[in-house]
């Protein structure tokens, strides 16, 4: 029988291949295809329960088949969304759900307002009103914008019957870079400075002057249309009355790797984008899946290899139990169903922490040399005698040099 080690590096040495033929399987080729052309057609939680093809396929894509039964619970976690941080998805331990959460908003998409024209009161005349316009969902304390994690939308506004204009906000790891104190935790302060300098950025082709940007009394993204410096041609752009408005709508992400991080209008990508994240996971979760039935290890590995980089400290591990298989096995802790106490969760995660750099997992070559180790580990536990394999990702005599680098710190504690 072929190692998990040898397996797996057949396999990553060109996954796209690897993708390309799962994908040309005729069953995996039918259902995708069922998927493509249905998928349009569901506008609601309802939609979706109703299909169960659409929705077994949905859940299979999301790690979470052997929940397809739990239609109930599911409903919960597609009901409460994941803007709130309160919502049912995000109070799980497991990410799963809140990235299908995240992937089947059904609430999420466009927002827009329109001003009004003045009117006369008792008190006198009221001046036209501008566009105003609140996110539906307040933004967490703060929100994670570290590695892949991205919010992206374009901002349009009628400045009247025959001019409108508009500008992509992207809100990532390399736009706030320099100007968020800490990616992993931006504040709604950061986000709504770094919203407003891309307005500016924008120019007189853009929306600068014309549009800003604040929170609300809930902690919520508040936009308003605004008046502006004389045009090109000496015009003033009003900020009220009916011909001014103002929209909110999620753009396609800015890579194909982005993940959908929501900031109260919801993460929903652009439908053709949006079908292409599901069926590209499905593809990954059949690969995984198939290769688990004959090999665990196997299944194991190429999982780990694809959450990796999302991760972001050993929580993030320890919620999922296939992530907490690999690191125990590679940071030589026991299995364990669970910690007791909080106490022991932390002391867990810090034991994990001091083992492993997990930022290190931002970079692919780590990311290889980790599941590596592992595969090699898990041949050597797995089959009578050493395997020769793990000679390689040991050093002889405690003289040798770490071929891990960084990722094993030699003054972790164990």
């Amino acid at each position: 029988m072929t190692s998990t080690f040898t397996s797996y590096q057949l396999v990553a040495r060109d996954l796209p291949k690897a993708l390309q033929r799962k994908a040309a399987d005729p069953i995996v080729a039918r259902d995708t295809a069922y998927y493509e052309a249905n998928i349009g057609k569901v506008k609601s939680v309802d939609d979706l329960m109703a299909d169960q093809r659409l929705y077994a396929y949905a859940m299979k894509a999301y790690g979470l088949e052997d929940m397809t039964y739990a239609k109930a619970f599911m409903r919960k976690v597609l009901e409460g969304g994941v803007a709130d941080a309160s919502s049912f998805a995000n109070r799980l331990a497991d990410p799963r759900y809140v990235a299908f959460a995240r992937a089947f908003d059904f609430a999420a998409g466009a927002a827009s307002a329109s001003g009004a024209d003045g009117s006369i009161s008792e008190s006198g005349v009221v001046p036209p009103q501008p566009a105003q316009l609140s996110a539906p969902a307040a933004l967490p304390d703060s929100t994670d914008f570290s590695g892949a994690n991205e919010a992206r939308f374009t901002l349009t506004s009628r400045l009247d019957a025959t001019t409108t204009r508009s500008v992509t906000i992207t809100l990532n790891a390399a736009t706030l870079a320099g100007s968020a104190a800490d990616l992993t935790r931006v504040t709604g302060a950061e986000i709504v400075a770094a919203i407003n300098a891309q307005i500016a950025a924008s120019g007189e082709d853009g929306l600068e002057d014309r549009v800003q940007v604040g929170l609300g009394a809930r902690n919520e993204l508040y936009f308003e249309t605004t008046a502006s410096a004389p045009d090109g041609f000496g015009t003033a752009v009003e900020a009220g009355g009916t011909g001014r408005t103002l929209s909110v709508e999620n753009a396609a992400p800015s890579a194909a790797d982005r993940r959908a991080v929501g900031i109260g209008f919801g993460t929903a990508l652009l439908p053709d984008a949006q079908v292409r994240t599901v069926t590209d996971a499905y593809l990954e979760q059949t690969l995984e899946s198939d290769a688990g039935e004959e090999d665990t290890g196997l299944r194991l590995a190429l999982y780990f290899a694809r959450m990796a980089p999302t991760l972001t400290s050993a929580y993030d591990i320890l919620g999922d139990a296939a992530l907490s298989k690999v690191a125990n096995t590679v940071a030589g802790l026991p299995a364990t169903s669970g910690a007791a106490t909080s106490e022991a969760l932390d002391a867990r995660a810090a034991f994990l922490a001091a083992k492993i750099d997990i930022a290190g997992f931002q970079d692919p070559a780590k990311v290889q040399a980790f599941v590596r180790r592992f595969a090699a580990i898990w041949d050597a536990q797995n089959s009578s005698g050493d395997s020769p394999i793990l000679a390689l990702f040991t050093t002889a005599g405690g003289g040798g040099a770490d071929p891990l680098g960084s990722l094993y710190p030699t003054n972790a504690s164990s």
